[in-house]
């Protein structure tokens, strides 16, 4: 397991110089706003009398737990992967919840979930207590709350911006039982140059703010920062602000950079790893370098893809735009249960 002290992040750049992340043919550039939702540090949030309570439960995965909300029935469940807090995706699970169940987690060190430093020490005795969560820490905690919860399959996978590597590594891991997958605005690595390009770069239009370069730390830019987190039910951006408060872990350039290469050595370079498992990409009107020939490199993860433009949309998709997501969500809800028979990857 690789342990995130391995991928030292600096305000350069990547990781490891240039090589490495010029082979991350398909990652995250731009983890933008939403990672700053996730804090500065690494280590444990705060603890305290005055914390509210959850909104949903916490699930022993083995030794720590994890905070996971689940509304609605119906079959298939979708089960939000992440980025950004379980209730920030209240506009989308609210609607989503009238046609499907649908449940959103905390990961362990964010929200009401346990500290990662509570939870190393029970994935990794040896570790160090100021870990960071690796790819495969992140994916495999899904997992064991999927199945200790447990949630229940079929699942519809929606990732956002680094969640969208979980996801797909998810898939790659663990393809039984999945019925489909929406990726919004998944998060990339820069093309060579790109970060020197894409800080001059002028928004398109007045709706679209330009996402910050991970390298360029500190970020500080969060769903609260959006002109839209008033969308939000008043008793969500109130959690969102105590969450901040906690100092949470967030993910970052090492993350990403970890997550790909774990991917490729999932997929091993198949073509469609994905097979005919319905994908629905989502994206921006990003115009950095390198944004539009991932979303062609995306829609190549199935032969059953297709591409949905969010144009009002900055990064933070779920409160710019959740009825786009919603609609994706529902696209394939439709076709699952008209299809029902076989319901696993057909690589």
């Amino acid at each position: 397991m690789f342990r995130g002290s391995q991928f030292a992040v600096g305000r350069a750049g990547c990781p490891g110089s240039g090589r490495m992340v010029r082979d991350m043919v398909c990652a995250a550039v731009l983890l933008c706003g939403s990672l700053a939702a996730w804090g500065q540090t690494s280590g444990s949030q705060t603890s305290g009398t005055s914390n509210p309570l959850p909104t949903g439960i916490l699930v022993d995965v083995g030794g720590y737990r994890v905070h996971l909300h689940c509304t609605g029935n119906g079959s298939p469940t979708i089960f939000i992967v992440g980025a950004a807090f379980s209730f920030d995706w209240e506009l989308v699970q609210r609607e989503i919840a009238k046609v499907s169940r649908v449940c959103t987690f905390d990961p362990s060190g964010t929200a009401w979930s346990d500290s990662f430093a509570t939870a190393i020490r029970e994935l990794d005795p040896g570790a160090s207590p100021n870990s960071a969560p690796t790819c495969e820490d992140r994916v495999n905690e899904i997992h064991r709350l999927i199945e200790t919860a447990p949630i229940g399959g079929p699942l519809l996978l929606v990732g956002f911006s680094v969640g969208a590597l979980w996801e797909r590594l998810y898939a790659a891991n663990y393809p039984q039982d999945i019925a489909g997958m929406v990726i919004v605005d998944h998060a990339f690595l820069p093309e060579p140059g790109a970060a020197a390009r894409s800080t001059g770069a002028k928004a398109p239009s007045r709706a679209y703010t330009p996402p910050v370069l991970v390298a360029q730390a500190p970020m500080v830019l969060g769903f609260e920062d959006d002109v839209n987190f008033g969308r939000l039910p008043e008793r969500d951006q109130a959690l969102h602000r105590w969450a901040l408060a906690q100092h949470p872990v967030r993910p970052g350039e090492a993350m990403v950079v970890d997550c790909v290469a774990q991917i490729r050595r999932a997929t091993r370079g198949r073509s469609f790893p994905l097979g005919d498992l319905p994908l629905t990409v989502i994206r921006t009107g990003d115009q950095s370098p390198g944004y539009d020939a991932l979303q062609t490199r995306l829609l190549a993860l199935s032969r059953q893809s297709q591409i949905v433009m969010a144009w009002q949309s900055t990064h933070m998709v779920p409160i710019d735009e959740p009825d786009v997501i919603v609609k994706a969500i529902e696209q394939i809800v439709e076709r699952e249960r008209a299809r029902g028979g076989d319901r696993k990857m057909r690589p």
